[in-house]
């Protein structure tokens, strides 16, 4: 079964909305709010769907998730069209500005279409039922909320429009407490709204995962925004102990069933096309494209982390130094390629992705695959044997598929990752820790084959790490490892690494580090020398502490609205 939206005027109308500083000025043909125009079920149900065309359109490509690649986690091709990638990559200005550009211009499209809303829906009160305005409404603020917490978190300080009205570009910069403050209203007004724990199949529901943000997703959003305004750049502590009780009432809902949420029982299922409709995830973004097909709600995102030399788009590559330090076990198997298939046919051959054409030691030329690099598998599917998607857990022995668009939902926040807020928050705010230290153990108990001990003394880091892996080289997620590691103030370490010798992945010649197959029996692989960027990008740029973190507002805005200077 697939999602279905209705698609009216409006939302044609919605589609032409592009940047903050557009819907600050006049555009007749692009902004619809006549008195009344809410008249109906009908009505109500179009500027909702508006809004939802707007949240698939603000992720469906890779563009607006390019800042991620700040992230220890990722690293991106040399060459071709991904300046942009490898500038966030190492913490520069960029002279590509595509990535900040197109995440500035659809989050303020989705805070448009939800000022749509939440200005006019009062013009259905008397003729649509009280819930399904609530239903409207939460949606229209729980968006708005999501939009300013990315925006935040890569800007800094941004112009606030509550409103679909024109200030002339003349809107001021708002300082990120205050932004925050904005963000948490929102969200608080999105929970009073009473969202259903589950809502009907259909439009609002597909499966076992709500479309429609539920009571749970909202306050799972609560506590990931006070776990980050406990840490950088705001640092007030006291918010741990605040998202901690959130975190609590997500967890403690779903143990009593109140909500419908669980893990996956086995890793594979996490990112299988077979379960696209997980019940571990909390909030998604759902897609609706044909195999293959294009329309305007595509998710184009299954060739952005396949290898460029095995024919995909190689936008989101993976860091060796992580995966050198991401524990072995189910996790893992699935987060990375277990083998590397050297094309996408029947004929092609999976490989380790260390394997040289000589079987010597890596000299910088002799790779089987070019990239010399593990592979992301989050968003790859095999094909069958007519080509068609198979779905079901993605297995590197068999030929992937090799198409670009698929109805592959976007997982924004899964049940894991709340886990591991409520143990992270409670043990930094000291409390829950029997609870907490639980928690973490069943994220822990289905990652490893014989998870690590962890006790109360290193709950909160042993937390951050797991939440970290969790994510890892998934760019949609509400809090990235990009966004963690933003949190911590320890975004440096990444930059300091791609700056060094990066000696700290490397094996010594001579000496084998061993890793297991899925099957029990042992391998091993040599690395003799990791990617340096300075043989393809030097990072010459000098770490300036907020203003490398921080990126620089599009100068398609700062040429209209001369507010927008740091």
């Amino acid at each position: 079964m697939k999602a279905k939206y209705i698609f009216t005027a409006l939302t044609v109308a919605m589609m032409s909305l592009t940047s903050c500083s557009d819907f600050l000025e006049e555009h007749p043909n692009g902004q619809l709010k006549p008195e009344g125009f809410i008249d109906s079920q009908k009505a109500l149900d179009a500027v909702v769907d508006a809004l939802y065309f707007q949240v698939q359109q603000s992720q469906c490509y890779s563009n607006p998730t390019i800042v991620q690649c700040q992230g220890d986690d990722l690293t991106s091709t040399t060459g071709s069209n991904k300046a942009a990638y490898l500038s966030a990559d190492a913490f520069e200005v960029p002279s590509d500005e595509k990535g900040l550009k197109n995440l500035w211009d659809w989050q303020y499209n989705i805070i448009q279409a939800a000022n749509l809303i939440i200005d006019n829906v009062k013009t259905a009160e008397g003729i649509v039922s009280a819930d399904k305005i609530d239903i409207a409404k939460g949606q229209a603020y729980f968006w708005r909320a999501q939009s300013y917490f990315q925006l935040v978190r890569v800007f800094g300080p941004l112009p606030i429009n509550l409103h679909n009205e024109s200030d002339g570009n003349s809107t001021p910069l708002t300082s990120v407490e205050e932004v925050y403050k904005l963000i948490v209203d929102d969200l608080t007004a999105a929970e009073n709204c009473n969202l259903p724990a589950k809502y009907p199949e259909g439009r609002q529901r597909i499966g076992a995962m709500n479309i429609f943000v539920s009571e749970q997703a909202v306050k799972a959003a609560l506590a990931a925004v006070y776990m980050n305004m406990a840490g950088f750049p705001l640092n007030k502590t006291e918010y741990y102990a605040t998202a901690a009780d959130k975190a609590k009432e997500v967890v403690d809902g779903v143990k009593s069933g109140k909500y419908p949420q669980s893990l996956c029982g086995d890793w594979k299922d996490v990112y299988s096309y077979g379960n696209n409709y997980s019940s571990e995830c909390l909030l998604g973004i759902v897609y609706k494209s044909q195999p293959g097909g294009w329309s305007n709600n595509d998710s184009q995102f299954t060739s952005c982390h396949q290898l460029g030399s095995l024919s995909g788009w190689g936008d989101f590559l993976a860091e060796r130094y992580f995966w050198s330090l991401f524990p072995d076990g189910p996790r893992k198997d699935y987060v990375y390629a277990k083998k590397l298939r050297t094309g996408s046919g029947y004929n092609n051959v999976a490989v380790d992705w260390w394997a040289t054409l000589d079987g010597k030691p890596y000299d910088g030329k002799n790779a089987v695959v070019s990239e010399y690099r593990p592979m992301f598998v989050a968003l790859t599917v095999n094909a069958a044997s007519d080509n068609s998607p198979l779905a079901e857990p993605y297995d590197p022995e068999k030929p992937f598929w090799g198409n670009m668009c698929l109805d592959k939902t976007h997982q924004i926040i899964r049940y894991s990752e709340v886990l591991c807020w409520f143990a992270e928050a409670s043990a930094r705010a000291g409390k829950y820790q029997n609870e907490a230290l639980a928690a973490l153990q069943e994220v822990q108990a289905r990652a490893y084959t014989n998870p690590a001990a962890c006790d109360n003394r290193n709950l909160a880091e042993a937390a951050l790490k797991e939440h970290g892996y969790e994510v890892a080289g998934y760019p949609f997620s509400l809090v990235t490892r990009r966004a963690d590691e933003f949190r911590m103030n320890i975004l440096k370490e990444a930059y300091d690494y791609r700056k060094g010798p990066q000696t700290a992945v490397l094996v010594p010649k001579g000496t084998t580090t061993q890793s297991v197959k899925a099957d029990g029996t042992p391998f091993s692989y040599t690395l003799q020398e990791d990617l340096k960027l300075e043989e393809n990008m030097p990072v010459t740029v000098a770490w300036e502490g907020d203003k490398s973190i921080y990126q620089i507002y599009p100068t398609t805005e700062t040429e209209k609205n001369p507010n927008l200077r740091r």
